[in-house]
């Protein structure tokens, strides 16, 4: 937890509270949540729609949380160059489209 607790103080580099804070989680949380939504199909036929909501709305969650931790390095990083306004605009995309993926599974539950 202590990981979590500086990653979204913003007291890591631009580099890694973007790529290790914000996307890495991705390489975890993707193939876990394919076995998890797998598992509902199995158990609880019908039920895969809900997991997925479930763990789509975690997600927007933790990129939310992160998504300051990213302005806050990623504006004052002088090394990187144009590619931190990338990152960031990549950031705000990637939060955005989750949570636009949160409205449209609601509204189709």
């Amino acid at each position: 937890m202590s990981w979590l607790k500086q990653l979204w103080a913003g007291q890591f580099s631009f580099g890694d509270t973007f790529f290790a804070g914000m996307f890495g989680p991705a390489f975890v949380f993707t193939p876990v949540g394919v076995v998890i939504a797998g598992l509902f199909a199995v158990v609880a036929p019908g039920t895969m729609g809900l997991a997925i909501f479930g763990m789509t709305v975690l997600y927007a969650l933790y990129f939310s949380t992160t998504l300051p931790a990213v302005f806050k390095t990623g504006l004052v990083a002088k090394d990187v160059g144009g590619w931190r306004w990338f990152g960031l605009l990549l950031a705000v995309a990637a939060t955005g489209g989750l949570w636009w993926s949160v409205y449209k599974f609601a509204a189709a539950l």
